[in-house]
C-alpha cells in the first residue's frame, strides 16, 4: 500500500505530460456539409484527434478518425446494413478501393482519394483482409471487415 500512492501520483504526471504534448498539426475535414451524396455530417475535433460522421444517400454510413502528431492514422469505417457473411475477402478489398474513388467524386477537395483507391485496385492481389501493406514507402494500408446477419463494416486504414 506504502507503494500504491507514489505509484498513482506517477501515472497522474505521466498522463499530464502525454495530455500536453504539442503537436504541430491538426486534423482536418475530409469533407463538409452540403457535398452530393451526404444526408448528414458531423466534424468533431479534439486536440490532434477527430471524428467526421457522414450519411449517404446510398445508405451507407461513414465514420472517419484521424489521429495526427508524429505519425498519421486515419481510419476510414463503412457501415452499411444487410448480411454480407458470404463475400469473399477479395470483394471486400475490390469494395475499399469502389468506395475511395466513389468519395472522390464529391468535389474537388476529394481528388486525391481517387489515388489511394487505384492504389488499393493495383495492390489487390498482394493484400491480405486484416494484415497492414507497405503501398508508398512509409505508408500502410489495411484492409479489414466486420460482418454479422445484421450489417457489414468495411474497415480501411491508412498509418505513416
Amino acid at each position: 500500500m506504502k507503494y500504491f500512492i507514489p505509484f498513482m501520483v506517477f501515472l497522474g504526471l505521466l498522463g499530464t505530460s502525454c495530455a500536453e504534448k504539442k503537436c504541430k498539426y491538426r486534423p482536418n475535414a475530409i469533407f463538409e456539409k452540403g457535398l452530393p451524396h451526404i444526408q448528414q455530417y458531423n466534424f468533431e475535433v479534439e486536440g490532434q484527434q477527430s471524428q467526421e460522421s457522414l450519411l449517404l444517400d446510398t445508405g451507407t454510413l461513414l465514420e472517419i478518425y484521424q489521429n495526427i502528431c508524429d505519425e498519421s492514422f486515419q481510419e476510414y469505417k463503412f457501415t452499411v446494413k444487410g448480411d454480407f457473411t458470404k463475400m469473399p475477402d477479395s470483394l471486400w478489398l475490390r469494395e475499399a478501393s469502389r468506395q475511395l474513388v466513389f468519395l472522390s467524386s464529391f468535389s474537388p477537395k476529394q481528388d486525391g482519394l481517387k489515388a489511394w483507391g487505384d492504389i488499393i485496385e493495383l495492390r489487390r492481389n498482394d493484400m491480405k483482409l486484416g494484415e497492414e501493406r507497405e503501398v508508398q514507402e512509409g505508408i500502410f494500408v489495411k484492409v479489414d471487415r466486420v460482418v454479422s446477419p445484421e450489417q457489414g463494416v468495411l474497415l480501411l486504414s491508412f498509418k505513416q
